[in-house]
């Protein structure tokens, strides 16, 4: 049942991931089809994105929630300090195994987790997103969301995915931080474990600009976790957690370096 369990939220999270390029594609080769289905397909997707709110509760989200992970990954240990803040993950990992089975999907956690808003424009992946907690990556969005409640984000990107071959961090990263307000922090969260691993390819560079220009992490194996599988190798997730506080007297770049200083450090 737990493997059950594993393999369902696997598949899922993936969908967001990778399968959302051969999605575009196949749009465009679909193309005869969708002008006589296009006026139906654009009504749903957009009937999504617009309804598209802080949802912090679903059946779907619940059913996968009561997974016992922990029988799994063996400890789970993330206390994510009260308050609505900016929850930023490091590394992203394959399928953010840290982020997805540590908070996301903890029993009674109302965090949000911020994705490519692409994401939303797809009939059922949309609506599937949404009931799964997911909000678009949009200052708007998860503005608005911290009103209510925490956001998780993961700055690297799909670039990290790339770089995690190499045992690099993505650091080129500025807009988690315009997020920041006031009365938000950023809570980092460091993992220490790697759940799959992933065999370096040649073309390191040109890769990682696809990653970054296209969103499309080009890595092998993608499935190369549990023997061979989607499925996390059952480690432990006991990150380390700490508050970044944003410096105001310096620029937005001045504040770049000094995070990623300090979580690499």
């Amino acid at each position: 049942m737990l493997f059950l369990w594993a393999l369902v939220t696997i598949v899922l999270i993936f969908m967001w991931i990778f399968l959302l390029p051969i999605f575009v594609v196949g749009f465009f080769l679909s193309i005869p089809f969708f002008v006589v289905a296009l006026p139906l397909s654009l009504a749903i997707a957009g009937g999504i994105y617009i309804s598209v709110d802080h949802i912090k509760e679903s059946s779907l989200r619940e059913i996968i929630s009561s997974a016992p992970f922990e029988a799994w990954f063996g400890e789970i240990e993330v206390p994510i300090p009260e308050g609505n803040h900016l929850i930023c993950c490091h590394p992203h990992g394959m399928i953010c195994t840290m982020a997805i089975f540590g908070i996301h999907f903890q029993p009674k956690s109302k965090t949000l987790i911020a994705v490519a808003p692409v994401v939303f424009a797809v009939p059922v992946i949309g609506w599937i997103a949404k009931h799964l907690g997911a909000i678009p990556a949009t200052y708007e969005d998860i503005g608005r969301a911290l009103e209510h409640t925490s956001v998780i984000l993961l700055p690297g990107g799909v670039p990290e995915i790339v770089c995690t071959e190499q045992g690099l961090q993505y650091t080129q990263r500025w807009g988690f931080l315009k997020c920041v307000q006031d009365n938000f922090k950023i809570i980092c969260v460091r993992g220490h474990e790697s759940y799959y691993d992933i065999i370096p390819l040649p073309l390191y560079d040109l890769r990682l600009f696809i990653a970054k220009k296209y969103n499309i992490p080009i890595v092998f194996p993608w499935i190369f976790g549990y023997c061979g599988t989607w499925i996390p190798k059952p480690k432990p997730i006991k990150p380390t957690i700490t508050i970044y506080e944003y410096d105001k007297s310096k620029n937005l770049e001045e504040n770049r370096k000094q995070y990623y200083e300090w979580i690499t450090g």
